[in-house]
């Protein structure tokens, strides 16, 4: 869809590839944090983060480069609707993700303070 939006409306170069790259790098961004997400992995947060980031950069930049009138306001519409409240959801996921890929201050804290195990020879 974006390719023949944007197919001969950039002026002088063509941002086609562009464009479909950074699609691309954000659908590769996305899975890879429900991957993580899936496995409980401690990179869910930065991951989430990062992901959010190329969102609202991909929203403002359509915005910005949009021609007037419709194209600009689908672009616009793209961004409140679909991309900033994806990037929105990706940094709460971010910022609640720590609760559960950094380990917890008890959990150290028992485990430096437990009681010593015998060691049985090998």
């Amino acid at each position: 869809m974006l390719v023949e939006q944007l197919h001969g409306h950039a002026g002088e170069r063509s941002f086609d590839s562009s464009w479909v790259g950074l699609d691309v790098l954000e659908a590769v961004c996305l899975l890879s944090v429900a991957q993580l997400m899936r496995r409980q992995h401690r990179a869910t947060s930065p991951a989430a983060a990062a992901t959010a980031a190329i969102l609202c950069m991909d929203a403002w930049f359509d915005t910005m480069s949009a021609a007037p009138q419709l194209p600009y306001a689908e672009a616009l519409a793209m961004a409140c609707f679909a991309e900033l409240p994806l990037a929105a959801l990706l940094a709460w996921t971010a910022w609640h993700s720590l609760k559960w890929a950094a380990p917890r201050e008890d959990t150290v804290t028992t485990q430096a303070t437990g009681p010593a195990s015998p060691r049985t020879p090998r």
